[in-house]
């Protein structure tokens, strides 16, 4: 399967929220509280301030494409935090969360950056283990959103 990884374009992120809420709906809400789907969907998904930072490069988005199709995306902003990585279910178990990964990993290390932070969703953590991510304390709460605060140290 052939798949590439580039910026998605200011014009898609919403295409790319839309991908966000079908996958967030689908794996993750189920371990949230009502307050944090509407904390997460009103902060994030439907909140034109976040998407805003496309537009002047408070964060980048990055897309994986097959064929045509956007299957996954990641979101990282300039202080190095992940802000999301999502994966359709169609696609899930080919590597496609590890290449988008790996391509921040390539861009941030040729700017000298040593880590990269992300909450990682409940659901998540199991993955972001699998590609070298180390929790940073316990889980907290943020306005029903559960979350694990992780590391990954890019130098070593």
């Amino acid at each position: 399967m052939d798949i590439e990884i580039k910026m998605i374009e200011y014009g898609d992120i919403i295409k790319a929220m839309k991908l966000i809420e079908e996958v967030f709906n689908e794996f993750v809400a189920h371990d949230y509280t009502q307050k944090g789907i509407k904390t997460f969907k009103e902060e994030f998904i439907n909140n034109d301030d976040f998407i805003d930072k496309f537009s002047d490069g408070r964060e980048k988005m990055y897309g994986a494409y097959v064929g045509e199709q956007l299957a996954g995306v990641l979101s990282i902003s300039n202080h190095n935090t992940i802000s999301c990585i999502f994966v359709k279910k169609e696609f899930h178990r080919m590597g496609i969360g590890t290449r988008l990964i790996n391509r921040i990993i390539e861009e941030v290390k040729n700017s000298g950056v040593r880590r990269i932070r992300l909450n990682a969703s409940l659901y998540a953590v199991p993955f972001y283990h699998a590609v070298g991510f180390d929790e940073m304390g316990d889980v907290c709460e943020y306005k029903g959103i559960k979350y694990m605060p992780m590391e990954l140290d890019i130098l070593q």
